[in-house]
């Protein structure tokens, strides 16, 4: 009986907070509400005192009490010149805090393990001083940024994020505050900048099988051209003159030398389009699969070559199917499509 009414208050505080951290939220959200660009100003600027400003205004009511209790003017007087102080300090805190503009991009990437970098550009038309900035949410393995001193123009804060798993993360909203001047208040904004990353597997070096073929060209078949060469036709080599044979393919030049009657043979090249598909990587488990197509997706971007990317969507066989193409976008789009897997 004892044990369950001392678990009553714990089972009563829970909704509580649930309800506070609810109400908090839906607030922060007409306050702040998500957008690339933020300006500090009264609507979205909270100050409060630091554990230094709260010790400094004991300290200055323990004054104000001693003077009064023995009726000393001096005492009465530095009890309110402190006081002053005290306001005169917060009125700063805020002039230095606000018409900052605050501006991010919501997208970055990267690979598992691999630190992600966010810059935030602080735009102020006045010198403000002891600007951070963090991630709100707790356990994200991140640090804060820092600027010390605000010039004229535009500044950066570097947010990093290092992932352990590969996908989609939201981030949160970004914290910034300043503890500027003399540490007795903090003025501090929660900004949503809808952070978030796509995190990519991590690359696995892989030995390339021979089922991927994976080679910068492959020949196709002998033919022979009529005037200029075309696109990737080349000469191979001369054969002995059949009847028959086109005459525009006749090696004139030997034929004037009196060497004989050749014919000019060409070969058509053309690039190969390679298809990399998840259940021909080697390997067990999907995360070893996905490390392996990582690594290939940069390798053959790395030396141009054209290549697709197909693979089951969740547990039934319904394939994606990427279609072949180079560059830095298909890159993007196959790495993406991995991390989303």
């Amino acid at each position: 009986m004892i044990k369950f009414i001392w678990l009553i208050p714990n089972l009563l505080i829970k909704p509580i907070k649930v309800l506070i951290a609810a109400s908090f939220e839906r607030w922060l959200a007409r306050r702040n509400p998500p957008q690339f660009q933020h300006q500090l100003s009264s609507r979205n600027i909270i100050i409060y005192p630091s554990r230094f400003g709260l010790a400094y205004l004991v300290v200055v009511v323990m004054v104000f009490l001693l003077g009064t209790n023995y009726q000393n003017n001096i005492i009465l007087l530095l009890s309110y010149l402190l006081a002053s102080l005290f306001i005169s300090v917060m009125l700063h805190s805020f002039y230095n805090f606000s018409q900052l503009t605050f501006s991010s991009a919501a997208q970055q990437t990267g690979y598992v393990d691999q630190t992600i970098y966010y810059p935030v550009y602080v735009n102020t038309t006045k010198v403000s001083f002891d600007i951070n900035a963090f991630f709100t949410e707790c356990g994200l393995q991140t640090t804060a940024g820092k600027i010390k001193q605000c010039q004229k123009g535009t500044n950066v804060l570097t947010l990093n994020y290092k992932p352990i798993s590969r996908g989609q993360h939201s981030l949160g909203r970004v914290t910034v505050f300043s503890e500027f001047s003399l540490g007795l208040f903090i003025s501090k904004s929660i900004l949503d900048f809808e952070h978030f990353a796509i995190v990519y597997p991590q690359p696995k070096a892989l030995v390339l099988p021979e089922s991927l073929n994976i080679k910068g060209r492959e020949d196709v078949s002998a033919t022979s051209l009529s005037g200029s060469l075309q696109g990737n036709d080349e000469f191979f080599e001369l054969k002995p003159f059949i009847l028959g044979d086109s005459r525009a393919k006749t090696a004139w030049k030997q034929l004037a030398k009196g060497q004989g009657k050749f014919s000019k043979q060409y070969h058509q090249y053309q690039s190969s389009e390679i298809r990399l598909a998840f259940h021909e990587m080697p390997g067990q488990s999907v995360e070893t699969k996905l490390s392996y197509l990582s690594f290939l997706v940069s390798e053959l971007t790395k030396t141009n070559q054209k290549f697709g990317l197909s693979f089951a969507k969740g547990a039934e066989e319904h394939y994606l199917d990427i279609e072949p193409n180079t560059g830095l976008k298909h890159q993007q789009s196959c790495l993406t499509a991995l991390a989303l897997y």
